[in-house]
């Protein structure tokens, strides 16, 4: 039974009624009505969600292809995030030393590149059929561009001996 139907039923109820009960009744149909609103405007935004949901499902099917360089240099791009925000620290900074990623994926060869087929979440995949990536980073310190190494210095010339007498 919707709250529309039972609406119409208090309607005719509201008709038979004393105008103290009538009264009373009005107000409570005004409640129900107000309270069936609410609940339509929440099961729309539920349906909204629900469909949101169905959607990023869909796409979990697809497949991520990366490259074996744009993998490294995404977790490089992190690494140097931390050291900057360590750089800029007004107190004590904190820097990544090392970081060792494996990521598994498929491995596709063609005549130009070489690319990671990433698994998505919830693919069922044979975890005996993935190649694994590993990649180590390391911090290295890096000069600065406008300081330039000194020079070596000169060996020195031997000094001629006296011949003895």
């Amino acid at each position: 039974m919707t709250v529309e139907e039972l609406l119409k039923q208090l309607e005719a109820i509201i008709r038979r009624a004393e105008p103290p009960t009538r009264d009373a009744l009005t107000k409570f149909g005004q409640q129900l009505k107000a309270y069936g609103e609410e609940r339509d405007r929440e099961s729309e935004a539920k349906d909204k969600e629900i469909a949101e949901l169905k959607a990023k499902l869909g796409g979990v099917d697809q497949v991520t292809r990366a490259s074996p360089s744009d993998i490294a240099k995404s977790f490089r791009a992190v690494m140097d995030e931390f050291h900057t925000e360590a750089r800029e620290a007004d107190d004590v900074g904190v820097a990544i030393k090392t970081l060792d990623l494996e990521v598994k994926g498929l491995v596709e060869v063609d005549e130009q590149r070489t690319t990671l087929v990433l698994p998505s979440a919830g693919a069922a995949v044979d975890a005996t059929s993935l190649s694994t990536f590993r990649v180590s980073f390391a911090a290295v310190p890096a000069l600065p561009p406008d300081v330039a190494p000194e020079p070596p210095p000169e060996p020195k010339k031997p000094r001629a001996r006296p011949k003895p007498p």
